[in-house]
Parts: C-alpha cells; structure tokens; sequence
C-alpha cells in the first residue's frame, strides 16, 4: 500500500524537537520546508508539487 504524500515524507521537511530533561528531545508536528524557501509547515500537510521522497522512506 502506498503512503500518502506529506510533508512529513518529502526530503525538503525539517521537523521541530522539544526538549525535555538533560538531553531528551521529543519532535513534534511542527517543521518547515526548505524548499525553494523557508515556510512553516505540519507534518500532515499535502504534499506540494516539490514533492520529493526522502532516501530512507522508498
């Protein structure tokens, strides 16, 4: 079965971490997307049409 395309699975997503304790972070599902310019994202918003897969997904 395919994945849906998010955010969360393109190459171009950079999720946000929380920290908690010493040195414990935790992501949240919150990020942004680099591509072709920085701009807040979720980790369930569709896919744009710079959608890339990330290697370690195939």
């Amino acid at each position: 079965m395919e994945e849906p395309k998010t955010c969360e699975t393109c190459r171009h997503f950079v999720g946000h971490f929380i920290k908690q304790g010493r040195s414990y972070y935790v992501p949240i599902q919150q990020g942004h997307c680099v591509e072709p310019r920085l701009k807040d994202r979720t980790v369930k918003t569709p896919a744009c049409g710079r959608y890339s897969c990330r290697p370690d997904r195939t």
